[in-house]
């Protein structure tokens, strides 16, 4: 027969062996959604970029893994670009690359975020974000000089 202390250690270790194998499914999980992105392909660590101290805007508008992560079907693009509402386009300094013109898109709505739009080497113009306005800003103002 067992007494009290017994079962309540029996039924405590049962417990955090549970809560263990759980923790270790929930760690496994964890990692597996970082490793992947759909495709296989490794995850771009957009904000992390955004805020490195040696970022710079040509960079962001040049990095196509960036613009690749980031990129709003065409549609939608065109959406936010043609609607008087959307918000205010703010225009950004040339950068070096083949690329064109670029501007960042204040959306009235969401003033903590903004949208990146890059005008390609044939003219088509395409939307990236939605993305953290302060660290845009920061890119920005470092590209001003």
């Amino acid at each position: 027969m067992m007494d009290a202390h017994e079962g309540s250690a029996s039924a405590g270790a049962t417990y955090r062996h549970a809560g263990q194998v759980l923790l270790a499914c929930a760690g496994m999980l964890a990692l597996a959604a970082c490793a992947s992105s759909g495709g296989g392909a490794s995850k771009f660590d957009v904000d992390a970029f955004l805020r490195a101290p040696d970022s710079a805007l040509q960079e962001v508008v040049g990095n196509p893994a960036f613009l690749s992560a980031t990129r709003v079907p065409a549609n939608e693009c065109a959406v936010m670009l043609q609607s008087a509402s959307t918000g205010v386009l703010e225009d950004l300094p040339p950068s070096s690359n083949a690329r064109g013109a670029s501007w960042l898109l204040h959306p009235t709505d969401k003033p903590g975020q903004v949208w990146l739009v890059v005008s390609e080497a044939g003219g088509e113009r395409t939307c990236h974000g939605p993305l953290p306005a302060d660290a845009m800003k920061t890119l920005a103002d470092r590209a001003r000089g």
